[in-house]
């Protein structure tokens, strides 16, 4: 039997005493979410810093930076910053309250920023899931001290896409990401826009076919590629993974999962080393229960 005894695992193995040393974990909690009041003039429940955080973190020096999808001065979230020690909080930015009701709430910044963000100098760049001019989702930027918030996109629906709701990818002075759902045929696109917010253009729309549906996750770059994968779609309607050129031409359906052994439904992003992707599916594979 092994027994522990602080840093080290004691065991007898054949016979012999064995020592393994093993790495001291201290699980610290940074920062706890305020409770939620209920606002009698906006009818919703909100906080000082967000609720719901669902995103990853962006770590900068001692900051992280990162999104709460929910909460905030009019629930429809949060932007944050927090020191690695957990000392000095602070709400960046709470969404507008805007109109309509979910998914298409209308205002200026957004509504629901479901991923998290990504860092470059002293800008951090997003997307919120809903929110904008048509209640579609936005592309934002924000500085790191939550001053300059711009909203880079209001999505429309109808030939950019709608409900982004993963993270993005820069290079150079172009953003790059994915949006679930709109586009030509309603099953989402692959988009491009500046930094400054001007040149959006729709990389790909996907048609529900063989290139896929619905993507929900990121994308990886390397050089002039873009990597990725769908939802749904494919040959067997389970979802696919792809590569686009960063200028939107050579689209190319790497896999379609079969919904078999290798299962179904990425929901995920990718990883790159060397010439191979790595990635999860959510279903299917042989317990039904998703694969790497």
């Amino acid at each position: 039997p092994n027994n522990r005894l602080g840093n080290y695992t004691v065991s007898l193995i054949n016979g012999v005493l064995t020592v393994f040393s093993s790495p001291s974990i201290t699980y610290s909690n940074l920062h706890v979410f305020a409770s939620l009041a209920y606002n009698n003039a906006l009818g919703v429940f909100t906080n000082s810093d967000g609720f719901s955080s669902r995103g990853g973190l962006v770590l900068s020096g001692n900051t992280l930076y990162g999104t709460a999808s929910e909460g905030g001065s009019s629930d429809k979230g949060a932007l944050f910053k927090v020191n690695t020690d957990g000392t000095g909080f602070t709400n960046l930015h709470s969404f507008t309250a805007g109109s309509g009701s979910f998914p298409n709430i209308s205002n200026t910044d957004g509504a629901w920023p479901v991923a998290g963000l990504i860092l470059s100098g002293n800008t951090l760049y997003g997307t919120t899931e809903s929110g904008g001019s048509s209640g579609n989702g936005t592309v934002f930027r924000v500085n790191t001290d939550g001053s300059g918030f711009t909203n880079l996109h209001s999505f429309a629906n109808i030939s950019d896409g709608a409900y982004p709701v993963s993270g993005l990818v820069l290079s150079g002075n172009t953003l790059y990401g994915t949006a679930e759902y709109g586009g030509s045929s309603g099953a989402g696109t692959v988009f491009a826009v500046n930094t400054d917010g001007s040149g959006f253009a729709t990389l790909h729309s996907f048609t529900g076919g063989s290139d896929g549906a619905y993507p929900v996750a990121g994308l990886v770059l390397s050089g002039n590629t873009l990597y990725g994968t769908a939802y749904d779609g494919g040959s067997s309607g389970a979802g696919t993974v792809f590569a686009i050129n960063t200028n939107g031409t050579g689209f190319t359906t790497l896999y379609s999962f079969s919904d078999g052994s290798d299962g179904a439904g990425p929901q995920a992003g990718l990883i790159l080393s060397g010439n191979t992707l790595y990635g999860t599916v959510s279903q299917g594979g042989n317990g039904g229960n998703g694969t790497v």
